[in-house]
């Protein structure tokens, strides 16, 4: 198709599309969400400024998105996390956290935000901090709300992780950009190109040549399900918190390694008689480079766009 139709606005667009226009706060979608350090500083890898390796950070972020996965309401596809950006593939529900009994949203709270003492976490008092929530309607509510929150979400993701990084260099100041983009992905096809773009990002940065060499992403852990029960089963997220409303793809997880296996031999070495199914998933994970602010088919776009009073300016995912 070479009509040009669909996106949004880029993330570089010289006046930043209010949130509340990218994100849907009456129903559950999937997004693309990517935060970048400040000025794409390597603050999370070799850093050839510095002369300082601090790749070690990655860790935190990852330990960071298991733990806040959990207790949020949302659900994490996939992620990668780079020496100076994060992605993440995520399915947000803004009405999830409504349905959480106050029991539930104290026992999120006190996971995602403990009782601390000079840095330690003091398990011995979570039940008393659980009782002092439930106790008191107005911090519960603003827990709810918070938990219910995907703005909130990556605040709390990233602001802990900048603030021990400036610890250990000694510095103030910000780690990463404040905006983090976000990309609505409108359909199954869109959610899986997203996956596999994130998922291969370390192979794109020239950081791993294999899959299996991805560390810091979320296909490290989906390898190590091997068994051939795993393989059969269709994909699941990584980090749950929408317990019971788990999202499920209709792709194997054997269909999903070879689909990724697929795209990094066609781009380490492109060739005329790609298989057609392999083309068109190369095509589609591609097209996520650009970032757009939504990603579907043509209908379901311009659909999206119209409802939100936005102009289509690129093209559509590939079909």
């Amino acid at each position: 198709m070479s009509v040009d139709y669909p996106d949004l606005g880029r993330e570089n667009a010289p006046m930043a599309t209010p949130r509340s226009k990218l994100v849907d706060e009456e129903q559950a979608r999937e997004y693309h969400l990517v935060s970048r350090c400040v000025q794409r500083a390597y603050l999370c890898g070799w850093d050839r400024l510095t002369r300082r390796d601090y790749s070690h950070r990655k860790r935190w972020v990852v330990d960071r998105l298991e733990l806040l996965g959990r207790c949020f309401a949302v659900d994490v596809h996939a992620y990668a996390v780079l020496d100076n950006h994060l992605h993440i593939v995520v399915t947000y529900d803004p009405k999830a956290c409504e349905g959480w009994s106050d029991e539930d949203v104290a026992a999120r709270w006190v996971e995602a935000f403990p009782p601390t003492e000079r840095g330690q976490i003091l398990e011995e008092r979570k039940p008393e901090t659980r009782e002092l929530l439930l106790g008191d309607p107005q911090r519960l509510w603003r827990a709810r709300r918070t938990l219910g929150s995907l703005s909130n979400f990556m605040k709390h993701l990233k602001q802990p992780l900048a603030r021990r990084a400036n610890q250990e260099d000694g510095r103030e100041g910000h780690f990463f950009e404040q905006r983090f983009y976000s990309g609505a992905l409108l359909s199954d096809d869109a959610l899986l190109a997203a996956m596999a773009y994130v998922d291969l990002n370390p192979v794109r940065a020239k950081l791993a040549k294999r899959i299996e060499e991805c560390t810091y992403t979320s296909i490290v852990g989906r390898l190590k399900e091997n068994s051939t029960e795993a393989l059969r089963d269709y994909l699941r997220p990584v980090i749950s918190g929408l317990a019971g409303q788990t999202t499920r793809l209709a792709v194997t997880l054997a269909d999903y390694l070879g689909l990724l296996r697929a795209v990094v031999e066609v781009e380490a070495a492109p060739a005329s008689d790609v298989p057609g199914r392999v083309a068109r998933w190369t095509s589609q994970v591609s097209s996520l480079r650009r970032r757009q602010r939504a990603h579907g088919p043509p209908t379901v776009l311009r659909r999206w766009a119209e409802e939100r009073g936005l102009r289509p300016l690129e093209k559509p995912l590939p079909v």
